[in-house]
C-alpha cells in the first residue's frame, strides 16, 4: 500500500512540475494543490484544558488523462506524524454515469463518511461513528459509482470492494483514538491466505430533488458487510483471578451495518440566509470473540449485540459572516454479558464566524454523557484556514 501512495504521489507532484512547461499546459495538466490548517482548543469537566494544531491537510489532484484524475491526501496529524487516509485514483472519463475509484478512499458510506473532521458541521467528529465503528471507514480497494436520472429525479449508486479496511479518527480530544466511545472499531485481519469471503462490500443509494422555491433535499441508504474479514482483541477474564491473564488477537469477525439519512436544505429569496439539517440514523452489529475458562488460551466468534445510533445536526445561516445550529448524537454500548444495553448522549450547540471563504473561527458548548461516567461539559474553540483548491469527498 505504501508503494501504491508513493507512485500516485510522485504522478501528481511530476504532473505539477510538468504543468510549468507550455508543452504541459497545451495538455490541459494543471495540478492543484489545497492546504487546511485546524486548531482547537478544549475545556473539558473530564480531561480538563487542551490546545493543540490538531490537523495539518495537503491536498494534492490533477487531471492524468481523459479518461481519470487522481487525488491523494496528506495529514500531519499534531505536526508531529504523516498518514496518508486517502490517494485514489478516479476513471471519470467513461461515460453514460459510470466512474470507478481506486486506491486508498474513505467509503461512500452516509451523509458524512467522506468528509474530513474540518468541513463537518460540528468542531468534533460524528459521535456515533466513532462509536459504533471507531471513526470514519476507510478502504483500500474498488469503488464503482452510477449516475443517472428517473425522470426529473438524480439518482446515485456505489458499490465498493474492499480486501482491507480500517476507521479513520481524530477522538474529540485532540488525539488520535484507535477506538471509539467504547467500540471495538473496524478492523481488517486475515490469519493465513485470503479469500472473498474475507474482503469488505460497501453500498450506498442517494437521490436529490428540488424542495420549495430555493432548496433540496437527498435522501440515502448506505450498507457495510463483511463475512470474516476483520479482526478484534480478545481477552480471557476468567484467568485474571489466577495471576494469569490471556489475551490475543481475534481473527474471521464479521459485522453488518445498515443506515439511513436525510438532509434539507433552504436558501432565503430574500437575503442571504440559509438553513441547513441532517439526520442519519445506524444499526450496526459486528462479531465479537470470546475466551472463558482457567487455562484457556484460545477464542470463539460470538454474534454481537445489534447497537444503534442516531446523529441529528441543524444550521441557521444569519448571513454570509455569521452561522449558528445544533446538535445531538444518541448511541448504544454493550456492557457485561446478560446486562442490557446502555446508552450515551453527546449534544451541544455552535456559533461561527466566517471571516471570508477561507478563515473560520467556531465557538462550541456541548455536553458528554456516556455509562459509568459523570456528565461531562466540554467547551471548544476552533480555527480553520483553508489555502487553495479543496477536491475530495462526496456531498451526496
Amino acid at each position: 500500500m505504501k508503494r501504491i501512495c508513493f507512485t500516485l504521489l510522485t504522478t501528481l507532484f511530476c504532473a505539477g512540475l510538468n504543468a510549468q512547461s507550455s508543452d504541459a499546459a497545451k495538455t490541459g495538466v494543471q495540478p492543484e494543490f489545497g492546504f487546511v490548517l485546524d486548531a482547537i482548543a478544549i475545556n473539558s469537566d473530564a480531561e480538563g484544558t487542551t490546545a493543540d494544531l490538531r490537523m495539518a491537510e495537503l491536498s494534492v489532484s490533477s487531471r492524468i488523462d481523459p479518461l481519470g484524475r487522481a487525488f491523494a491526501i496528506l495529514e500531519f496529524p499534531s505536526a508531529e506524524e504523516v498518514h496518508i487516509p486517502e490517494a485514489v485514483m478516479v476513471f471519470d472519463g467513461l461515460g453514460d454515469g459510470w466512474e470507478i475509484r481506486a486506491g486508498r478512499s474513505l467509503l461512500d458510506f452516509g451523509k458524512w463518511n467522506t468528509t474530513h473532521m474540518h468541513d463537518l458541521p460540528t468542531p468534533n467528529a460524528d459521535p456515533v461513528r466513532t462509536a459504533l465503528f471507531g471513526g470514519a471507514l476507510s478502504g483500500t480497494g474498488l469503488e464503482v459509482h452510477r449516475w443517472w436520472a428517473q425522470g426529473d429525479t438524480p439518482i446515485r449508486f456505489s458499490f465498493g470492494a474492499w480486501p482491507s479496511v480500517g476507521a479513520h479518527s481524530h477522538s474529540a480530544h485532540g488525539h488520535e483514538e484507535e477506538h471509539g466511545h467504547g467500540g471495538s472499531g473496524i478492523t481488517s485481519g486475515v490469519d493465513g491466505p485470503m479469500s472473498l469471503s474475507d474482503w469488505s462490500f460497501s453500498g450506498r443509494l442517494a437521490s436529490q430533488m428540488d424542495f420549495g422555491a430555493n432548496g433540496w433535499w437527498q435522501w440515502g441508504l448506505s450498507c457495510f458487510s463483511s463475512q470474516q474479514g476483520l479482526a478484534g482483541e480478545w481477552h480471557n477474564e476468567d484467568n485474571v483471578g489466577t495471576g494469569v491473564e490471556e489475551e490475543g488477537e481475534a481473527f474471521g469477525l464479521g459485522a453488518r451495518t445498515f443506515g439511513v439519512d436525510l438532509s434539507l436544505r433552504t436558501n432565503s429569496l430574500g437575503d442571504e440566509g440559509w438553513n441547513s439539517f441532517t439526520l442519519e440514523y445506524w444499526r450496526h452489529l459486528q462479531d465479537g470473540a470470546h475466551a472463558e475458562g482457567v487455562g484457556v488460551t484460545d477464542y470463539e466468534i460470538e454474534e454481537g449485540e445489534e447497537l444503534q445510533g442516531a446523529w441529528l445536526t441543524a444550521e441557521h445561516g444569519f448571513s454570509k459572516s455569521w452561522s449558528g445550529g445544533a446538535h445531538a448524537a444518541w448511541w448504544e454500548e454493550s456492557h457485561e454479558e446478560g446486562e442490557p444495553l446502555e446508552t450515551a448522549l453527546r449534544y451541544g450547540i455552535f456559533i461561527n464566524r466566517h471571516f471570508s471563504e477561507f478563515q473560520r473561527l467556531r465557538f462550541s458548548l456541548e455536553q458528554l454523557e456516556e455509562p459509568d461516567e459523570e456528565p461531562s461539559q466540554v467547551l471548544s474553540i476552533q480555527w480553520s484556514t483553508f489555502l487553495g483548491k479543496h477536491r475530495h469527498g462526496l456531498d451526496w
